[in-house]
């Protein structure tokens, strides 16, 4: 059944929290409440509303998916248009707007017409799916774009936040996240006739609650046979060492 009108707006207001759906990983700090008040409430329900975005089929499989966003009733204020896209892959790409703040998303399965959704709660924003169009349902994943939290304090959850890569299976189901708390994700891409995924992160070097050039990216890799393996991070550390001493070299000897 879908999401009440009631039960959304609960949803929407509902505190910042940064637990993974299934992830071990320590979650993000945030200074939200755990509940909202009755008037933060009401408020929500005067101000926005659950919006419906146009379902989605994913290929050959046996499911599509709808974006679930929270719009403002009031048109004066413009609300954020998301992406659902592919990118990165050796196949055709597709994209489609999502209206609003996407904070869910629902799953159906076209033969049953059962349904069910991503997360279990409204917490998160999704700011981008990526299906991977691929020429039939034997490619496994989806991958998700989620901010987690308002790491930076300033009152919304958007890309200056904090953002990890989470993926699940074709029908919405075993959500895991494969990118670490506290980083920023910059690129991804899939090495063609491979099963190697590349993970381009951003970590706050300077734990200012900024992710900027000064703070640098590194890469992760992940081995796409099975996405519960730790990746590793690349290059390793012995040659990140001798690549930072290597950088001084140079540059000391530019400024002689």
């Amino acid at each position: 059944m879908l999401i009440s009108r009631s039960t959304a707006i609960l949803i929407l207001v509902s505190s910042l929290g940064a637990c993974s759906e299934s992830s071990t990983q320590r979650p993000a700090a945030t200074s939200a409440k755990a509940l909202p008040d009755t008037a933060a409430v009401r408020k929500a329900a005067r101000e926005y509303r659950v919006h419906y975005n146009a379902p989605v089929s994913l290929d050959s499989t046996d499911f599509y998916y709808q974006p679930i966003s929270v719009v403002p009733l009031d048109q004066t204020v413009r609300s954020r248009i998301l992406s659902s896209s592919s990118y990165g892959s050796e196949y055709d790409e597709t994209s489609s707007n999502i209206e609003g703040t996407c904070y869910n998303v629902l799953f159906f399965q076209k033969s049953t017409l059962q349904e069910h959704a991503l997360l279990s709660h409204g917490r998160f924003v999704i700011s981008e799916i990526d299906t991977y169009i691929k020429p039939d349902a034997r490619w496994p994943y989806l991958f998700y774009t989620i901010i987690k939290a308002d790491t930076n304090a300033d009152g919304s959850q958007n890309e200056e936040d904090a953002s990890a890569l989470f993926t699940s299976d074709r029908s919405g189901q075993q959500l895991h996240q494969l990118t670490p708390d506290g980083t920023h994700l910059e690129n991804r891409l899939i090495l063609p006739k491979t099963n190697v995924l590349l993970v381009e992160v951003k970590p706050d070097v300077n734990q200012d609650r900024e992710f900027t050039h000064a703070d640098g990216t590194y890469w992760l890799r992940f081995d796409l046979r099975n996405l519960a393996n730790p990746p590793q991070r690349q290059p390793a550390a012995s040659l990140t060492k001798q690549l930072q001493q290597q950088m001084l070299d140079r540059q000391s000897r530019l400024a002689q």
